[in-house]
């Protein structure tokens, strides 16, 4: 009987684990995701100075 409460614990400890992996794996895709985005985004935003002054320039 111990044998089964053992091997029932490693597998506890294995379901965990792989828990823990497939969180951080998720974790990882909604970064690498994010970056993504702000890749995609215009360099230049209204809302900052560096685009006034660069709009100044050219109207």
């Amino acid at each position: 009987m111990a044998d089964d409460t053992d091997i029932h614990d490693d597998l506890d400890a294995l379901a965990c684990d792989i828990e823990r992996a497939i969180l951080e794996f998720d974790a990882a895709l909604e970064r690498h995701a994010q970056v993504r985005q702000r890749v995609r985004e215009p360099v230049f935003r209204s809302e900052t100075t560096t685009f006034d002054d660069v709009q100044d320039l050219f109207f």
